[in-house]
Formats: structure tokens, C-alpha cells, sequence
């Protein structure tokens, strides 16, 4: 007996999106003016909603929590004011909260908060554009994408750098989310979408400003990062170094350049002559109005000088084993560093909680997202250094704690860790085994 397909929302959502990706992809050129009423529908908007709060996420300048919505609100009334105000088109966005996080190098990002209300729009708007941009967009750019990922682009690298495409430019975009230009973007926009009303929420969103220091800032270019709509108006906007690269041929045999591109972070990885290819990506950013960090974007051989990408390094070195030269890539020094300083933070101030409880609700989380990031390739040497250095910075907690003169090493050994406090065995995560399991092409995530 053949089941029936479900007729929920969700069902009915990924319906919409198929024949809207179908209809793109069979019509490259095709323009689509009618969606308005699509991000209107109440399914539309509770899947929004869902996918806005399992993301999470700090409240915007008005300080409404999901908590509130549900408690104090109640979500169906929550979404029906905001479906009525959309179809009246009487919604107007908020000026998103401006936050600063830390980077690896000790600077700041700036973070833009949107308010929840905000965050439902674009994501019912991105529900709906979606499928008609990734249409176009090329097999080589991974980031924030559906079925894609940093792990398929890392093997991505992998590959080229075996089929003999030793030459990187290790590419480096300046301050990409912030210098995007607001009429170049929209005319991307345009490019699919011509329905009026999606373009102005767009415009309006980008325009809306960001509010610092107890003031509001209008904006004349970027698009804030925390936005959920941001990242595909990111990847649009750098999907016209895509169309160029694949138009050029520059990825076929004649000129064997590829670039493998993670949002605004891309490489590209060529046989001969890097600085040629380096100065066509560098005319179709100038024609962007995007500018190349001079001080970040370098050209590397990879048999003499490793590079890093997405926090891995990748390096051409004789096997241990066999003495053949081989690619490797792993953990960056900066990775490293970067989740050794996470563990300090939360084990040096952990004195006051039960180990147990400090180990499962705050070192292990660490780990496991850590190491499910980075356990693909060669990993195993730095797994286990991150391991012992964990265990270390455990140890010298306890003996702060009790105030003991040893070291602790014979009284916690690593089976007292992890058979009894519950330590995440991070060695374990490790993939090994030949090649192909190690960097096979990974499956739909």
C-alpha cells in the first residue's frame, strides 16, 4: 500500500520550492513577478517562524524574546497580525542591533541583530527566492547553501591540488559584507526577481540602518551580517565572479583555474601563470565595487608554502610511511589556538561547579561542534593534542580547587576523564582508514 504524502506545511512548503526550482532551472533567463502572495501564505510564515527560532538568536532593539511571542502574545495571533500587515503592506523593518564579536586575530566583527519579526519576513522571503537563485548559481561555490558544504568544499581543494593545480591565490575580500552596494545588489536581485513588492522589502531591509550606541545609522552599502536573508544575497552578489569564471572556461583543460568559493572566501587553484587569473578575478571585482585585502590576498605553491582555508591548512609533504609527496590538510595554528582559548575560558572559571556538570554543560559542547567541524582529514595528531591539553587545563583547575601542590596527572589520569567525569572522547571523532574513506565525496548532508 503506497502512503500517502502528508499535507503539512512543511510538505507543502518543499512542494512550492521544487516547482519554483524546476521552473527556473528549465528557463535560465526566466523572470518571476509574482511571489508577494507566496511569502503572504500562513505556511509560508510558520515555517518562518520555525526555522527563525531554532536558529536562535539574541532579541533585536525591541527586546521581544520567543518566550513572549508564545507566551504573552501566542503565536497564532503573533503570525496573523504580521500576515495582515504584510498583505496590507504595512510592515515596515526595524533598524537591526549592532554587536561586536571577537575574531581569531584579536579584531571584531560588527554583528547586525534584526528584530524577530524581521527575521520571519526574510526567512519567508528566502523560502521563496531561494530555489530560483540556486538555479543559477555553479557547483563550486558552497557556502550557506542547501546540500552544501565547508567539508565538500575542503575535498573540493583536495582534489584539485592532486590533479597537479599546485598554484593558489589565497584570496581575501575586504570587509565583503559591508561594502556590497546597495543598487548593484538589487539589480542582482532583478536579474530573477522583478515582482515589486519582494524588491522593496529587500531594499527596505537593506536600508533600514543599524542602531549603536543608543542611535540609529542609516546605511548606503553592505548588507549586515546576523541577517537571515543575508547570506544569499551574499552569495548572489559574488555569483557574477562565478558566471565570468565558468563563461571564461577558465575551470577547462585550456586554462585549468578553479576556484572553490565559501561565501565571500574563495581560492583559486591553477597549474600555471596564478597572477593571470588573479587579475581576471580582480576585473570582475572592480566592476563590483569590491576591493582584494592586499595585505591577506597572496600566491602560494603549496609544494614549498602551506595556505589556510576555513580554518584548515593545506600542505604538500613527503609521507611518513611511503616518503611520497602527498596533500594533507588539518587544523590551522589559528584553529588551534582559537579552541584551546575556549576551553580556558570556561574551565579556569569553573572551580565552582561540580566537575561532572562542568564537563557535560560546558567543555564537552566545545568538543564534540569542534571536532565534528575538523575531523576529516589528518586530524588525528591534533585531536589528540587538544585532547591532552584539555585534560591539562582540568587538572590544573582541581588543583586550585583543592589547593594540592602536585600537578594531579597520577590522581586523574585520562580513563578517570572519561569513564567516570564523562569527558567527551574527542580521539574518537577522528575519521581514518585509506583515502577514499577519508576524503571520499561526501553524500547529501
Amino acid at each position: 500500500m503506497i502512503a500517502k504524502a502528508q499535507n503539512t506545511p512543511l510538505e507543502k512548503v518543499r512542494v512550492l520550492q521544487r516547482t519554483l526550482y524546476r521552473a527556473a532551472k528549465a528557463n535560465p533567463t526566466r523572470k518571476f513577478g509574482v511571489l508577494y502572495d507566496k511569502v503572504c501564505q500562513e505556511d509560508i510564515l510558520t515555517i518562518a517562524y520555525g526555522q527563525v527560532k531554532a536558529n536562535g538568536g539574541a532579541p533585536g532593539i525591541d527586546q521581544q524574546t520567543f518566550k513572549h511571542i508564545e507566551e504573552q502574545i501566542g503565536l497564532n495571533k503573533f503570525l496573523g497580525d504580521l500576515q495582515a500587515r504584510l498583505l496590507a503592506k504595512r510592515y515596515r523593518p526595524q533598524p537591526v542591533k549592532r554587536v561586536y564579536i571577537p575574531k581569531a586575530d584579536g579584531s571584531k566583527r560588527p554583528l547586525g541583530i534584526p528584530v524577530i519579526t524581521d527575521r520571519v519576513v526574510q526567512a519567508a522571503v528566502k523560502l521563496v527566492i531561494e530555489p530560483l537563485f540556486e538555479a543559477s548559481f555553479k557547483d563550486f561555490s558552497y557556502g550557506f547553501r542547501p546540500r552544501k558544504s565547508a567539508h565538500q568544499a575542503l575535498r573540493e581543494i583536495y582534489k584539485w591540488i592532486n590533479f597537479g593545480c599546485v598554484h593558489v591565490v589565497d584570496a581575501d575580500l575586504k570587509s565583503y559584507f559591508d561594502t556590497i552596494p546597495h543598487d548593484k545588489l538589487l539589480i542582482s536581485v532583478r536579474s530573477r526577481v522583478i515582482d515589486r513588492s519582494i524588491v522593496k522589502l529587500i531594499e527596505m531591509w537593506l536600508t533600514a540602518g543599524v542602531m549603536e550606541e543608543m542611535q540609529v545609522r542609516k546605511v548606503t552599502t553592505g548588507t549586515p551580517q546576523g541577517g537571515v536573508i543575508s547570506p544569499l544575497l551574499a552569495n548572489l552578489y559574488l555569483h557574477w565572479l562565478d558566471h565570468v569564471w565558468e563563461k571564461k572556461a577558465f575551470g577547462n583543460r585550456q586554462h585549468d583555474a578553479h576556484i572553490v568559493r565559501y561565501a565571500d572566501d574563495f581560492v583559486i587553484l591553477c597549474k600555471r601563470d596564478p597572477e593571470i587569473y588573479l587579475n581576471e578575478a580582480q576585473k570582475v571585482l572592480d566592476r563590483l565595487d569590491l576591493t582584494l585585502n592586499a595585505q591577506k590576498t597572496r600566491i602560494v605553491d603549496v609544494r614549498n608554502e602551506p595556505f589556510d582555508f576555513l580554518g584548515h591548512r593545506f600542505a604538500v609533504q613527503s609521507s611518513k610511511r611511503d616518503g611520497k609527496m602527498r596533500t594533507y590538510y588539518y587544523p590551522s595554528p589559528k584553529a588551534m589556538a582559537s579552541v584551546k582559548k575556549k576551553i580556558r575560558e570556561v574551565v579556569h572559571p569553573g572551580q565552582h561547579l561540580d566537575l561532572p556538570v562542568l564537563i557535560r554543560t560546558q567543555v564537552n559542547p566545545i568538543l564534540r561542534g569542534w571536532g565534528n567541524y575538523f575531523k576529516t582529514g589528518n586530524s588525528r595528531l591534533h585531536f589528540k593534542s587538544l585532547a591532552n591539553y584539555t585534560m591539562w587545563a582540568l587538572c590544573i583547575m582541581l588543583r586550585k580547587k583543592h589547593k594540592k601542590r602536585s600537578k594531579g596527572w597520577r590522581d586523574h589520569p585520562p580513563s578517570w576523564f572519561y569513564e567516570h567525569q564523562g569527558l567527551f572522547k574527542l580521539p574518537s571523532l577522528v575519521v581514518t582508514g585509506n583515502e577514499t574513506r577519508r576524503y571520499g565525496r561526501l553524500g547529501t548532508p
